[in-house]
C-alpha cells in the first residue's frame, strides 16, 4: 500500500492506494476498504505544521488491518519512529524512508492530557476522574451518507462541556469512510486528531473512556489482564513513538462504575450514548439505548416503561440472542436487582444468565489499573475516582480476577434456555407488546 498526503489550511488529506498484497488480504477479512476515498482531518488554521511522525502515526491508525505485505508512508520519518513502530508491527512491514535530520518527537515536561472524546457514559466518566486541564478533543463525523449516525447529541454536549471551561476541541473528519462497513478503522483511531494535535495544543498523555469490559475482558468469556495483551503492548508503542502516553483512566471501573460516576458528577448531565438520536432524545430503540436504560433502571436512576419496545426490535433480540451476550455481566447485574415478577417479560432472558454471580465488584475500583494512567496524573486520577467509588475488598479482586463464563455457557441448563429464548422472540410482542 501506498500512501500519499497533503496539509494546507489546517487540512491533512490522505490518499490510499491498494496493491494487489492488500488486495488478497482483504478477500478474507470482515471488513474492507474504500479503495480511491481520500481521507481529510481538519485540525484548524491553529495548526500550522504536522511534524513527519504525526503523520506516519496517524497514517498508520488508519490504514493498518488493510496493509496486505508493505506499508509505503506518505513521508519519511525519524529513525527513531520508525525502529519504535516496526518492532510491534509483524503482519507486514514498514518500507524505510528516514532521514537524519528528522528530530523524533519527545515528550514535554509540561504537556498536558487529552482525552479521546465521545459524549457516551464512559467517556464522560473518564472525563469526571481526569485532571481539570484535560483538553477534550471529538472526532465528528459531519457526512452520515447512509448512515443513522446523528451528531446533535455529541456536539450539543461538546459545547455545555465547553461552556464548563474545558479547551474542548471539535475535529472534523471522513476517517470512518474508509472502512466498509462504516466504523473506526482500528479501535483508536478516534485518537488521530489528537496525534495530529499533540505539538501544537503539548499533549503528552492520550486518554480513552476504555472500561473493565473491554479492557479486562468481564461480561466476556474469561478474564485477562490488560496489562499484558497485545493490544496494549501494539498501541502503547505506538503513541510512545511520539512522545505522548496511552492512558486508561477508567480501565478499573466497569459500566456499571460509570453509570455510578455519571449518576454523581456535575458532568453525567452531558452524557448520552446513543449515536441515532438527538440530544436528549436517544432513539430508544438500538443494543445500547437498551444495555444502559436497563441498567439506568435496576439502579434506580429511571423508572422507563421502554424496555418491552425496545424488546421488541430485531437489533436488541438480536443481541440478546447472543451466547455470550456482549457485556452479558452488566445484563445480569441489572436483573439481580430487579423484581421479576413486575418485569416478567424479562424471565426467559434471566433463565439463560448465570443469576447467582456474585456481581458486586462492578461497583466498586479495581486499583491495579492505576498503573494504566501516567505517573504525573496518578494521584488526580485515583483521587476523584474515590470520590465515587469504593476500592474493591479482597473478595471482590477476587471474584474480578476468577471471571470466566466458560463452564455456565457448556451447562445444558444454559444452552437449554438459550434456544427457548430464541424461540420466545416469535410471539413476545403479543404476549408482553402494548
Amino acid at each position: 500500500m501506498r500512501v500519499g498526503s497533503n496539509f494546507r489550511d489546517g487540512r491533512l488529506e490522505l490518499n490510499f492506494e491498494l496493491d494487489q498484497y492488500d488486495r488478497e488480504h482483504l478477500k478474507n477479512s470482515n471488513s474492507k476498504m474504500n479503495d480511491g476515498l481520500v481521507v481529510y482531518v481538519d485540525l484548524g488554521n491553529e495548526v500550522k505544521e504536522l511534524h513527519q511522525d504525526q503523520v506516519a502515526l496517524a497514517t498508520i491508525l488508519i490504514c493498518n488491518p488493510f496493509v496486505g505485505k508493505e506499508l509505503h508512508l506518505p513521508t519519511p520519518v525519524s529513525e527513531e519512529f520508525y525502529d519504535s513502530v516496526s518492532s510491534v508491527i509483524s503482519r507486514y512491514r514498514i518500507k524505510k524512508n528516514c532521514l537524519d535530520d528528522i528530530v523524533p518527537m519527545s515528550s514535554n515536561p509540561g504537556s498536558v492530557p487529552a482525552l479521546a472524546f465521545s459524549g457516551g457514559a464512559d467517556s464522560t466518566a473518564a472525563l469526571s476522574v481526569m485532571p481539570g486541564e484535560t483538553i477534550p478533543v471529538f472526532l465528528n463525523r459531519p457526512e452520515t451518507r447512509e448512515s443513522r449516525y446523528d451528531s446533535d447529541a455529541p456536539l450539543e454536549i461538546c459545547r455545555g462541556i465547553g461552556e464548563s471551561g474545558y479547551d474542548i476541541r471539535i475535529v472534523d473528519s471522513n476517517l470512518e469512510f474508509v472502512r466498509d462497513p462504516v466504523g473506526f478503522p482500528t479501535d483508536l483511531a478516534h485518537a488521530v486528531p489528537i496525534v495530529l494535535m499533540a505539538n501544537s495544543l503539548e499533549i503528552g498523555s492520550v486518554s480513552f473512556g476504555t472500561i473493565m469490559e473491554s479492557g479486562y475482558g468481564i461480561g466476556h468469556e474469561k478474564f485477562h489482564d490488560y496489562k499484558t495483551t497485545a493490544h496494549r503492548k501494539f498501541f502503547g508503542r505506538m503513541f510512545d513513538s511520539i512522545g505522548i502516553e496511552l492512558s486508561m483512566p477508567v480501565i478499573g471501573v466497569s459500566e456499571v462504575g460509570t453509570a455510578m460516576i455519571c449518576g454523581k458528577s456535575p458532568f453525567g448531565y452531558y452524557s448520552q450514548s446513543c449515536i441515532r438520536g438527538t440530544w436528549l432524545r436517544p432513539c430508544m430503540s438500538c443494543w445500547k439505548c437498551f444495555r444502559k436504560e436497563l441498567l439506568s433502571v435496576s439502579l434506580g436512576f429511571s423508572d422507563s416503561q421502554d424496555l418491552v419496545s425496545m424488546m421488541e426490535t430485531n437489533e436488541v433480540q438480536i443481541r440478546l440472542s447472543s451466547f455470550p451476550i456482549s457485556h452479558e455481566n452488566v445484563i445480569i447485574y441489572a436483573l439481580q436487582r430487579l423484581d421479576l415478577q413486575e418485569h416478567p417479560y424479562l424471565k426467559t432472558l434471566a433463565s439463560k444468565l448465570d443469576m447467582a454471580a456474585r456481581l458486586d465488584f462492578l461497583e466498586a475500583w479495581h486499583p491495579g489499573s492505576i498503573d494504566l494512567v501516567p505517573d504525573r496524573m496518578r494521584h488526580s486520577v485515583r483521587s476523584k475516582i474515590l470520590q465515587f467509588l469504593d476500592v474493591m475488598s479482597p473478595d471482590q479482586e477476587s471474584d474480578f480476577m476468577k471471571w470466566d463464563m466458560r463452564g455456565h455457557l457448556a451447562s445444558n441448563r444454559a444452552k437449554e434456555a438459550q434456544e427457548k429464548l430464541t424461540t420466545s422472540w416469535q410471539d413476545f410482542s403479543s404476549r408482553f407488546g402494548k
